[in-house]
């Protein structure tokens, strides 16, 4: 019984000396969405913060981590030039309707397991839990790790999430002619 406490212990030890937390230097989320056709001249796109992450390594390896979107910061870029209408548009999204970050300020991305990958412009494969609303569906992306001295950069492929399976809809009429489909991808620069 002894010799097994002291394997655990030290198993537990050598998972802690290998597995580090980086600290997020620079980060970029962005989000791009449609209306049904998909055509440039019909979409809306821009950026959402980072409020608070947390990322694990073994060596220069990323081994897991956890991000939290502050919903309050979604900016819709697009519309730079109608201030107005820019503001119309994002208050929009944070209304009922869509996030609701009344009720939902934050969403969150939990990283459940990264691995290696074939892919020759992406080295990873990313599994995880995306929440929005309070609602929790598994995705997966590909991303690509570069690390330089002591900072590695970790950019992801653009993936797409259906927003109706998270409670993202408006009223019937109008949501007809919104894409379901909504693009991201992120940018993480830790040290």
């Amino acid at each position: 019984m002894m010799k097994k406490l002291i394997l655990l212990s030290l198993l537990l030890f050598a998972v802690c000396i290998y597995s580090q937390s980086r600290k997020i230097i620079d980060s970029e989320i962005r989000w791009k969405a449609y209306k049904t056709l998909k055509a440039e001249s019909m979409s809306h796109y821009g950026t959402v913060k980072l409020k608070s992450a947390t990322v694990t390594f073994n060596g220069n390896d990323l081994t897991g981590g956890s991000f939290s979107m502050d919903m309050n910061s979604i900016d819709a870029e697009d519309m730079n030039g109608n201030p107005k209408l820019k503001k119309m548009l994002e208050n929009h999204l944070r209304s009922d309707d869509f996030f609701d970050t009344e009720k939902f300020p934050v969403s969150t991305f939990q990283i459940k397991s990264v691995k290696k990958s074939n892919n020759r412009n992406y080295d990873v494969q990313i599994l995880g839990v995306l929440t929005i609303k309070g609602i929790s569906k598994n995705i997966t992306f590909p991303a690509k790790t570069v690390t330089a001295g002591n900072t590695t950069t970790i950019t992801s492929a653009m993936f797409t999430f259906n927003r109706k399976h998270f409670g993202l809809k408006y009223n019937i009429f109008e949501d007809m002619l919104i894409s379901n489909d909504v693009e991201m991808n992120v940018k993480i620069v830790v040290q």
